[in-house]
């Protein structure tokens, strides 16, 4: 992914965890955009002794640290984004596949809604729904 990704230090004192930093490591490098679930089945054989459980707790830390974001969900299982940016997301009805838009006028739509609404905005979900390009040629 080629947005920068800015660490947030947390407020509390935590225990350093090797679970932990394996699935910010996941997230990472993927831009699948995956649940609790597909990332619990990708750490399963490094670690069996992994539990769904400790996944939803370390990705529910993550987000508490500013880490990761839940982005959307998709049949009823929540998606992680690594990218902590303001990007908007496209979530196709097809495959499911959940997909970073850049670049997106998100400054401009923030100003809009202080200068309609006068409200400060200090951060932005925006995921479209549709159908994706590969899945409109097959």
């Amino acid at each position: 992914m080629s947005e920068a990704r800015v660490e947030k230090v947390p407020d509390k004192k935590m225990r350093h965890s090797e679970t932990r930093d394996r699935i910010y490591e996941l997230l990472c490098a993927s831009d699948m955009h995956p649940s609790a679930e597909m990332i619990y089945y990708a750490l399963k054989n490094e670690n069996p002794s992994l539990s769904l459980g400790t996944v939803y707790r370390n990705l529910r830390q993550l987000e508490e640290m500013g880490l990761v974001t839940r982005v959307t969900s998709v049949n009823d299982k929540e998606r992680y984004d690594a990218n902590t940016m303001d990007h908007v997301h496209f979530v196709c009805s097809e495959c499911e596949r959940v997909i970073d838009l850049h670049p997106a006028d998100i400054e401009s739509i923030m100003k809009s809604c202080a200068r309609i609404y006068g409200v400060r905005a200090e951060r932005i979900s925006i995921v479209l729904g549709g159908v994706c390009q590969n899945c409109t040629t097959k």
